[in-house]
């Protein structure tokens, strides 16, 4: 009986779900922007940790660089001065829902929701700013996140490299190698802040994008002119 409830659940994530962000099959993400010129966007993933996140700020305001952070919200909670210091310092700010449960793609709209306006109501209460900025955990998209997404009148943020940085048997030096690579004119780059060196491979990445001529932006300034 399990064994067949496994399977059924596998074949309606794989009916239904879509890994691939960029292909915009559900919902409308916002991944690239090639009029922006040589201009990149970092994201960071599943923060904040207590950590890892205050290396990453470290480093992002002694470069002058601003960046895109997606909070989960439960995290969120426990560190409210590391939320704080992000929007202070220039940062934008997006909902990477409550809890990044594995079980979210498999909600109903309602549900989802409800969860990302709960992660939004508490980063207003901690910083005062309201946003609209969502990346869906593990960039699964389905009809149910498109509807939620329309429903909380969300800004879907997908990417356009993904950096693989969670699999911490390849070294950050592979996983920078891996981003020089597939750098182009207004992509988004996905990182987390939240893995060990994550400040290690950011230098890497800030030192690829100085020498080969790439700015950097927030998700808000390099979409600001891109229509809901």
């Amino acid at each position: 009986m399990y064994v067949i409830i496994a399977i059924l659940l596998a074949g309606f994530v794989l009916f239904f779900c879509s890994y691939e962000i960029r292909l915009g099959a559900y919902v409308r993400c916002l991944c690239r922007n090639r009029a922006a010129g040589r201009v990149v966007a970092l994201t960071f993933d599943d923060g904040p940790h207590p950590v890892q996140t205050p290396r990453v700020l470290d480093l992002l305001r002694d470069r002058g660089v601003r960046a895109t952070f997606f909070l989960v919200g439960s995290k969120a909670e426990q560190h409210p001065g590391l939320v704080r210091r992000i929007v202070a310092e220039g940062h934008d700010i997006g909902i990477h829902t409550w809890a990044h449960g594995a079980g979210f793609p498999m909600q109903g709209s309602e549900a989802m929701a409800a969860d990302i306006l709960r992660c939004r109501a508490l980063l207003k209460a901690m910083t005062g700013e309201e946003t609209c900025l969502f990346r869906p955990p593990f960039g699964v998209t389905n009809p149910m996140v498109a509807r939620a997404v329309k429903r909380t009148r969300s800004r879907c943020v997908g990417w356009s490299i993904r950096s693989l940085d969670t699999l911490l048997h390849r070294s950050r030096e592979a996983v920078a190698r891996r981003i020089r690579r597939r750098l182009g004119d207004g992509k988004v780059i996905l990182l987390h802040d939240d893995r060990p060196g994550a400040e290690r491979l950011l230098a890497m990445v800030l030192d690829d994008l100085r020498r080969c001529g790439y700015g950097t932006a927030t998700v808000g300034e390099l979409f600001k002119n891109e229509k809901r």
